[in-house]
């Protein structure tokens, strides 16, 4: 099991859409998975309302596939609950992003891919109940994140750069991300999941975000609560994904130590 945040971004997007690139480093082609791909969650924030559209080749249709509406801000829950979009191996997505045409305003749409089997990579994921009967005590990394302008995933830091209190050699797993103020996504990296980004919204919700990867494990029946060791610490990396308006961002990791 594998999954994996990926992200795309459009500038002064039209009201009737601009297609979107690649933040960073990320592909909007899919990777060689085996065993079924699937997006499992979806959110797009906007400077002014407009929609997120994906369309791909064995989608429903490659003249609107997939749409969805947007208000400005950060917008979650895109995908109906309990429902994933289905994609193939290699097939590359096309994502438009529709706002207002602002010069310089830039527009953010992330998915969470699940690859059931990705040759390679076997990230150590949970499930929701596997972790409440794994669970000793619960703690929170908190992390001061100054961003750069975007589209950028920007400088992360060392989950333990800010405070270094996680304990020797123990499993944690990641709950979910909370932040002070929005911002359109908050990552994590690590080894224990093959050293790519997973993310979750940052909204202002913090009812969900704190529970962001239990309520994905609970919501589609799979493991999708990623846990790390944390005598990986020094090569975990959190981060946040933002558009042009740089700023600084106190963001909050919500753990359990596992026994």
């Amino acid at each position: 099991m594998h999954l994996e945040l990926l992200t795309a971004s459009s500038t002064a997007s039209a009201t009737t859409g601009a297609a979107a690139t690649a933040v960073g480093t990320d592909s909007l082609t899919i990777k060689n998975g085996r065993g079924g791909i699937d997006i499992v969650a979806a959110w797009q924030t906007n400077q002014a309302a407009g929609f997120g559209q994906l369309i791909f080749p064995s989608g429903h249709d490659t003249t609107r596939g997939w749409r969805a509406g947007v208000g400005v801000g950060v917008n979650v829950g895109l995908l109906s609950l309990r429902q994933e979009i289905t994609v193939q191996p290699q097939e590359t997505l096309a994502i438009t992003l529709a706002a207002a045409a602002t010069a310089g305003d830039v527009d953010l749409f992330s998915m969470l891919i699940r690859y059931k089997d990705f040759p390679g990579i076997n990230a150590r994921l949970m499930t929701e109940e596997q972790v409440l009967s794994k669970t000793d005590k619960l703690t929170t990394v908190e992390n001061s994140l100054a961003s750069t302008a975007g589209p950028s995933y920007g400088t992360p830091e060392t989950i333990n750069a800010d405070s270094d209190l996680l304990l020797a050699n123990r499993d944690y797993a990641l709950l979910g991300l909370t932040c002070r103020t929005a911002v359109h996504c908050i990552y994590v990296s690590a080894p224990d999941f093959g050293n790519v980004r997973v993310g979750a919204p940052g909204m202002l919700r913090y009812d969900l975000g704190s529970q962001w990867f239990m309520m994905q494990s609970r919501l589609h029946a799979s493991p999708m609560v990623p846990v790390f060791n944390s005598g990986n610490k020094a090569n975990i990396a959190i981060g946040v994904c933002t558009d042009e308006n740089a700023g600084t961002f106190v963001v909050t990791a919500h753990l359990a130590l596992l026994k």
